[in-house]
């Protein structure tokens, strides 16, 4: 399945070979961490250094794909819990990761880099699309990633963008408790796990846009 994830990517990346003005590379830096049977609901619980690369190519000052592969970790322990089931349990996991996502950004302001009007500084964005999470001690699933985040124009092409991603897969085996409470593994009460990720994103726009048409932004602004 990984395969599919991967051509879609390179396909998009080669599509847009003859429009390099639109085109950024960048590399992300940032944690990851874990939610699932062992963490139900704490945020940035137990996290890792997460890093990798990504490929953006911007439509419009509005919309942008964006590929990614970022290498990262999960791991979690019920000990860390103050639950008596969690501590009699006493399960745990460790898996390091790859993570594979094709996403569209949604710029809520006009965003061109580099910066083309005075009133740009932080431009608010949302990010959805469709991944695949390979973790190396358990089963490899498709996945949802969706995002919120800000960005902003840095010197020249440069662009710096924070931001807080989730990854919900289509497997409740990532934390190796599958059916933890011996129910019917297709109940729909089993719990999926979820991977999430925050960080910085820094990208350099390849080529100048001096040619580039922004009769779009006379519609959206």
């Amino acid at each position: 399945m990984y395969k599919l994830i991967l051509g879609i990517l390179f396909f998009a990346i080669g599509n847009s070979a003859f429009s390099q003005t639109k085109a950024e590379l960048g590399f992300f830096g940032g944690v990851s961490y874990y939610m699932g049977d062992i963490n139900p609901q704490k945020q940035f619980y137990s996290n890792s250094v997460a890093l990798g690369g990504i490929y953006r190519y911007n439509f419009n000052s509005r919309y942008a794909l964006r590929a990614g592969m970022l290498f990262s970790g999960l791991k979690a322990e019920d000990r860390d819990f103050n639950n008596s089931y969690q501590q009699a349990r006493g399960a745990s996991f460790k898996t390091d990761l790859v993570d594979l996502s094709l996403q569209v950004e949604f710029n809520f302001q006009s965003f061109w880099s580099p910066k083309k009007t005075k009133s740009q500084t932080l431009v608010p964005y949302v990010t959805g699309g469709i991944g695949y999470i390979a973790p190396s001690s358990t089963s490899s699933s498709f996945t949802i990633p969706m995002g919120v985040g800000v960005k902003t124009n840095l010197a020249g092409r440069w662009t710096a963008a924070l931001e807080w991603s989730f990854r919900k897969s289509f497997t409740d085996d990532l934390d190796h408790l599958d059916d933890p409470n011996d129910l019917n593994k297709s109940s729909l009460v089993h719990n999926n796990d979820w991977a999430s990720f925050f960080g910085v994103i820094i990208s350099y726009k390849l080529f100048p846009d001096n040619e580039e048409c922004h009769s779009y932004d006379r519609f959206v602004k």
